[in-house]
């Protein structure tokens, strides 16, 4: 029985909604989008500061209710939630530094929750760079910029995947 060869493969493209009406005129040049998005971004700035200083301090007041009762979970899912939240928003608003030290800090908090033992020096280590990330001195330098203190907390996050039940990633 001889073989039909395989018919060539037809590619169309869907005509959606969202195709349709991006392709429609008017609208806002890219060019002017962008501008306006960076100009709110801006704006938006002057009470950054304001609303990470109220985000650490509920870190702060999680945590300090976790070391005083360790059973707290809550308290510990809150404090991993605050800083999840950091981490998300602080780069987009130039502050790379304290996303950097978010990041560290969140997979501290994921091998406490996974069963590794809450150790304070660890925590304050990273409570002490955030305040330092925060400045306008270092808010927008990249870690690669402070290659201590970023290898510095990068170990201390190792030494925290060691004392985990789980892996970190």
């Amino acid at each position: 029985m001889p073989e039909n060869p395989a018919p060539e493969a037809r590619i169309f493209f869907a005509n959606t909604r969202f195709e349709r009406m991006a392709r429609r005129p008017g609208g806002v040049p890219r060019e002017k989008a962008l501008g306006e998005a960076q100009a709110k971004i801006d704006e938006l700035k002057s009470d950054f500061r304001v609303w990470l200083d109220q985000e650490l301090h509920k870190l702060n007041a999680a945590l300090s209710k976790v070391e005083s009762d360790l059973t707290d979970n809550a308290s510990l899912e809150n404090a991993y939630r605050n800083c999840t939240q950091l981490q998300a928003v602080c780069g987009a608003m130039g502050y790379e530094l304290v996303t950097f030290v978010a990041g560290n800090l969140c997979k501290i908090i994921s091998t406490i929750m996974t069963g590794a033992a809450y150790d304070k020096e660890m925590i304050d280590c990273h409570i002490n760079a955030f305040l330092l990330a925060k400045t306008d001195q270092y808010r927008a330098m990249r870690p690669e910029q402070v290659p201590e203190m970023a290898s510095g907390l990068r170990r201390v996050v190792e030494l925290a995947a060691r004392t985990s039940i789980a892996p970190v990633d």
